[in-house]
């Protein structure tokens, strides 16, 4: 859309960021409130505009739309106006896919998602989850917003993605602890990269699924190291989620397993972690 020059005024208004890029020196609070709420008043509209004024990130032409950007979004949370809200989430949806706008921009509307977004943004965000430059911001919002939504595109996009971009996808996959993405940290279990394996082993025991017993061991009992390590402590993560929820008899089966089959010197402390376990749910 072609920036109004209504638009353009309200936005000249915005105070420039010092030497630094803080925003410390000739602050009008009243000044820059009823701009904001004047853009506002604009709805979708103005926001696609504000988008499409973004600059050269660092860059003079940036800095005051980048602050009304913020600024217009957060006017529509603090006000409480839901409907404003799910329009502004919409346009800023609507341009995540946009490679005309610089990727350090794509994804300060990912950063904007995360602080505003819900169910609605859920959908525009997996859209570019597998996209190199804004992979990274699309999941920590996807992880903020939370729920079943958010996490089923996230095993969309795991399922496909390769490297660190899986990774980070796992990571947010086992923050999100939905029941639904066991199958998922399952089959990352076995994936090539060691990283996605121990965070798919976290994400599996977060869940406290008994059925997790068997891959968990799997995957400690043939891991080295740091590996072996870091999947024993899954072990005992998921025995004390499974104590708490009343589901003792698995839990005292996981921590029996863990002292009978922990027995280097340099395991001890499995074993002692696995007797206070047994001790906790006697």
């Amino acid at each position: 859309m072609a920036v109004t020059e209504q638009l353009q005024q309200l936005v000249d208004q915005m105070p420039d960021p010092d030497g630094r890029g803080m925003y410390t020196e000739n602050i009008d609070k009243e000044k820059i409130d009823k701009a904001v709420a004047a853009i506002a008043t604009g709805g979708k509209q103005n926001l696609l505009g504000l988008i499409e004024m973004l600059g050269e990130p660092g860059g003079a032409e940036n800095a005051k739309p980048h602050y009304a950007l913020h600024c217009v979004v957060n006017h529509a949370l603090i006000a409480g106006d839901e409907r404003l809200r799910k329009e502004f989430c919409d346009a800023m949806g609507s341009q995540l896919e946009n490679k005309d706008l610089h990727p350090y921009n794509r994804a300060y509307l990912c950063q904007e998602l995360q602080w505003a977004g819900r169910d609605e943004a859920c959908q525009a965000l997996g859209k570019v989850l597998l996209d190199k430059d804004v992979t990274d911001a699309a999941a920590t919002a996807l992880a903020a917003i939370g729920g079943e939504r958010a996490a089923s595109q996230l095993r969309t996009a795991a399922a496909k993605a390769t490297g660190k971009a899986r990774l980070n996808l796992i990571d947010a996959l086992a923050a999100l602890a939905e029941p639904q993405s066991a199958a998922t940290f399952q089959d990352a279990l076995t994936d090539e990269d060691r990283e996605v394996r121990i965070a798919a082993a976290v994400g599996l025991a977060s869940l406290g699924q008994a059925d997790a017993v068997e891959p968990l061991f799997k995957a400690a009992d043939s891991a080295q190291g740091w590996e072996r390590t870091q999947a024993t402590k899954a072990c005992l993560v998921l025995a004390e989620k499974l104590a708490a929820a009343g589901k003792k008899s698995d839990a005292e089966r996981i921590y029996q397993r863990l002292k009978e089959t922990r027995t280097g010197d340099s395991e001890q402390h499995i074993r002692e972690a696995a007797q206070r376990g047994l001790a906790a749910i006697a």
